[in-house]
Formats: structure tokens, C-alpha cells, sequence
């Protein structure tokens, strides 16, 4: 009687160990236990491109993010932050939009709420937050214009961090983007 009980229990674990983690993955939304919301899947970061890349030129950055189908959550605003470069880029926010796509070609263009930075400590930093969230199993551009590139050749980095839908939300840095300026 004791070997099949045991044999009972140790097939009750093992069924209950593959049955609990997938109930968990399926939940809609990853909250933190402090009600912050997290991506289960990250986002990715999968291009970014100059429409100019020659220097003291104008030019449009586009960086295209791709999130999984099974990312959970929506991406709700993405941040774009120039690391140490070798000069400042002055943004034109006005003149920046998003789309559903990935290319220059563009695509369904996306409402935004908001389209900011910091002005606080000089970073430099851009914010796009989306009307409607982008939802997992889709792939966004954000466009950011510029009067002029640098005038200083080289490579510029751009920090690229992702925020699901959700309030307290917790950004998930993606990655530096990397775009390369010549003289021709």
C-alpha cells in the first residue's frame, strides 16, 4: 500500500511541477509583488538606421523594436538616450512620429500621447509614449528627427530602453543603438 501511494504522490508532483509554471506564463500581465508590471519576453532592439550619415547633415534616426508574441505585456513608451558622444545631437520632438513597421518606407503611423526629454541634466533624452500600447507580436519604429548630425565623424551610441503598459512599469533596457557618421 505504501508503493503505490508513494507512486501516487511522486506523480502528483511531477504534474503539478509542469502544470504550475505554464499557469503562471499565461497570466496576462507580469506584476511585480509591489504592483510594478515587467515584459515576461523582452523586447528587441533589431535596427536603427540614419536616413544621412554623412556629418552636419539632416537626418532622420529610426529605431525598430520587435515584440514577441509571447513578451506579455505591450510596450506602452520607449526611450532613446544618447550615450557619450563625441558632440550633443539636438533633436527636433516636434517633428518625430512612430509607426507600425520597419523600414523608411514606414507604415501604419501610431498616435503618441507624449513625446519628450530631459532637459533636467542636460541628457538629452527622448520619450515616446504611445497612444495605444504596442501589443506583443508586433514590430515599432520610432523616428527621430534632427536639424543636423554632428559635425565630429565617428560612431554614436544610443541607449534604447522599452516600458510596458501599466503604471510603476519597470524599463528594460535594450541595448545601444549604433549609428556611424563621415565626412562623405
Amino acid at each position: 500500500m505504501s508503493f503505490i501511494k508513494k507512486n501516487l504522490f511522486l506523480a502528483s508532483f511531477v504534474t503539478l511541477g509542469i502544470l504550475l509554471p505554464t499557469a503562471f506564463l499565461s497570466a496576462n500581465a507580469f506584476e511585480l509583488g509591489d504592483g510594478r508590471t515587467a515584459f515576461i519576453q523582452a523586447p528587441v532592439l533589431i535596427r536603427t538606421a540614419a536616413s544621412r550619415s554623412t556629418v552636419n547633415s539632416p537626418s532622420t534616426y529610426q529605431f525598430t523594436i520587435e515584440v514577441p508574441k509571447d513578451a506579455e505585456e505591450a510596450v506602452k513608451a520607449i526611450t532613446i538616450s544618447p550615450q557619450e558622444n563625441a558632440q550633443k545631437i539636438n533633436f527636433n520632438v516636434s517633428k518625430s512620429e512612430a509607426f507600425i513597421g520597419d523600414s523608411f518606407a514606414g507604415g501604419t503611423d501610431l498616435s503618441l500621447v507624449n513625446i519628450g526629454g530631459s532637459q533636467i541634466n542636460d541628457s538629452n533624452e527622448v520619450t515616446f509614449v504611445f497612444d495605444e500600447p504596442v501589443e506583443p507580436g508586433n514590430t515599432v519604429t520610432v523616428s527621430l528627427k534632427t536639424n543636423r548630425n554632428p559635425r565630429i565623424p565617428g560612431v554614436y551610441l544610443f541607449g534604447v530602453t522599452a516600458f510596458p503598459e501599466g503604471e510603476n512599469s519597470l524599463g528594460l533596457y535594450l541595448g545601444s543603438g549604433r549609428l556611424h557618421f563621415s565626412r562623405n
